[in-house]
């Protein structure tokens, strides 16, 4: 193995460690000296590979963590542009299902950690929510231009679709039982059911 794979298996392995240090004792009680022996480090090379610190770990975690789930989600926007709009929207709560379940350390830190986080940290993660809350504004106007919804308004439309979503995620996080649950099949479809009644024709 080379010197800068090495490096980079280092980096990685810093990164993993502090995630599970960081959703199980917390981001402020994690100390930068406790990680680096977690990994078996010194401090001296903690800071060489990230000089600012644990702010700068949990920017990568965060970057890393929304680029990895945007690349997921934007796989399938070429299929369900040309989907019908049921199989749209079971698409997008199968997609929130998995984001929340592959990515739940992550988001524990961020809604334990939120009040630690600087602005543009913040801005990353709700890149994720608005990217796709235009995307489907768009498409809901493509739908109705061809006729297929009713006229409305198409951004809040998709707010309160993607609500439901973030709410979902949210009781998931805190494990709490209240609002749709879309990872149940049933429950998933009867949301959508409802949705299309109040947008179609």
């Amino acid at each position: 193995m080379s010197r800068a794979d090495q490096a980079l298996e280092t980096r990685q392995k810093l990164l993993d460690t502090a995630l599970v240090l960081f959703s199980t004792q917390g981001y402020s009680k994690t100390s930068i000296r406790a990680l680096a022996r977690q990994v078996g480090l010194s401090d001296g090379i903690l800071y060489h590979h990230f000089p600012q610190g644990k702010q700068q770990i949990l920017e990568v975690l965060l970057t890393q963590g929304i680029q990895k789930a945007l690349a997921q989600l934007n796989l399938f926007n070429q299929d369900l542009e040309n989907s019908p709009l049921d199989k749209v929207l079971n698409t997008l709560c199968e997609l929130c299902v998995q984001l929340f379940s592959q990515h739940k350390a992550l988001l524990k830190v961020i809604l334990r950690e939120s009040e630690n986080m600087q602005l543009s940290e913040i801005h990353v993660i709700t890149q994720l929510f608005q990217t796709r809350q235009k995307w489907l504004t768009d498409l809901l106007a493509q739908r109705h231009a061809q006729g297929e919804i009713r006229k409305m308004d198409f951004t809040l439309a998709a707010q309160q679709f993607m609500a439901v979503n973030i709410q979902y995620g949210l009781t998931y996080l805190l494990d709490i039982h209240i609002g749709c649950d879309i990872s149940d099949e049933a429950a998933r479809k009867k949301l959508i059911e409802q949705t299309l009644l109040l947008w179609t024709t």
